[in-house]
């Protein structure tokens, strides 16, 4: 069995309005529970962006940027400085000096980390860390020291372990002792007469 068109050269029929279907009865809702003395629905609250302010939870000292110190500063536990420092700074603990930090003082800590400018010598117990875009000025007294890539550091660091356990300082006889075996070669200049 096949379809046919019965309506050759697209004539057009009067407008048949299709027959109505009566609805399906619909269930009446459900009468609502009484409210409950329920707390309102809380807005939401509009996101704000606060610029990042290094965090000063557990530090017993935090100097802020655009202060400025002259004198000596004691820390007896974890410190931070982002302003200006002239003079002498003893911390107990994790001293951290900022990237908007501009301090010319002798410095001595546990752990000394240097991220601004720093223009003096600085001692630490455990280690010194000078991260980007930190830039010391200065000699280093410490076991351990880190210094990452684009810093920079102008000055002489002494590691006492080293020599202490001998590392350095034996090899330095070894190889003081083979110098002294070995002959020394003869340099011979170009001169033009």
């Amino acid at each position: 069995m096949a379809w046919f068109d019965r309506n050759p050269g697209n004539k057009t029929d009067p407008e048949v309005k299709p027959e109505k279907v009566p609805e399906a009865p619909r269930p009446a809702p459900a009468p609502a529970p009484a409210p409950v003395a329920a707390a309102p629905e809380p807005k939401p609250v509009p996101k704000i962006e606060v610029p990042s302010v290094p965090s000063t939870a557990g530090l017993v000292g935090y100097l802020y940027k655009g202060s400025r110190i002259t004198g000596q500063l004691n820390f007896q536990g974890p410190a931070r400085i982002d302003g200006a420092v002239d003079g002498e700074i003893q911390c107990q603990g994790t001293l951290t000096i900022g990237e908007s930090a501009e301090v010319r003082a002798r410095i001595s800590g546990q752990v000394v980390v240097i991220r601004g400018k720093v223009e003096g010598n600085v001692t630490a117990k455990e280690k010194v860390e000078i991260a980007t875009p930190g830039r010391l000025i200065g000699n280093i007294d410490s076991p351990r020291l880190i210094i990452t890539e684009g810093v920079v550091f102008d000055g002489d660091c002494f590691m006492g372990v080293a020599t202490q356990k001998g590392g350095v300082s034996s090899s330095q006889n070894i190889s003081a002792d083979k110098a002294a075996v070995a002959p020394a070669p003869k340099l011979q200049a170009d001169s033009k007469s």
